[in-house]
């Protein structure tokens, strides 16, 4: 075979936990991979509100924001909806999984993010202080912040009230 067709070796699942599993590639090492889940606060009741969460999914440019264009800024947050996904990888053909994670304030404005870090941290707050779903809820109000990483800037939150 010519090195173009050659076939490449699919990583191997060691081990898998409720957030996370360990692989092994075809050198032989070993990664951790987070797994996600997907999480909403909100119910949607009426047509309307149906409409609203269904334009949040898809996309709709006017329902959200980009969490990295709020760097520095406070943002009180009273629900949160994390969406996992998965995606090809054009060069190695395996399978990439990751988050959508949505914060949205009492005004219904929504901030999205890809980040792994900001979910990590939703996560965690979330097993802190309870679920926006959890009668003693109370909104949080978050930083975003960025941090220079391998493969540019990354986005992070600071919980700040």
């Amino acid at each position: 075979m010519s090195e173009q067709n050659q076939l490449t070796v699919a990583p191997q699942v060691v081990r898998e936990e409720e957030n996370f599993v360990v692989i092994q590639n075809a050198e032989g090492k070993f990664s951790r991979k987070a797994k996600y889940h997907d999480y909403s606060s909100i119910t949607a009741q009426s047509r309307e509100e149906k409409i609203w969460l269904m334009n949040l999914m898809e996309g709709d440019e006017e329902t959200g924001n980009g969490l990295k264009e709020q760097v520095g800024k406070h943002i009180v947050v009273e629900n949160i909806i994390t969406r996992k996904y998965d995606k090809i990888n054009e060069e190695t053909g395996q399978l990439e999984y990751g988050v959508l994670t949505y914060l949205i304030t009492p005004e219904k404005q929504v901030f999205v993010t890809s980040s792994k870090n900001v979910y990590m941290s939703i996560i965690r707050i979330m097993d802190l202080f309870g679920k926006p779903t959890d009668s003693e809820w109370e909104n949080i109000t978050v930083k975003v912040m960025k941090e220079k990483a391998q493969n540019g800037d990354m986005i992070k939150i600071k919980l700040v009230g």
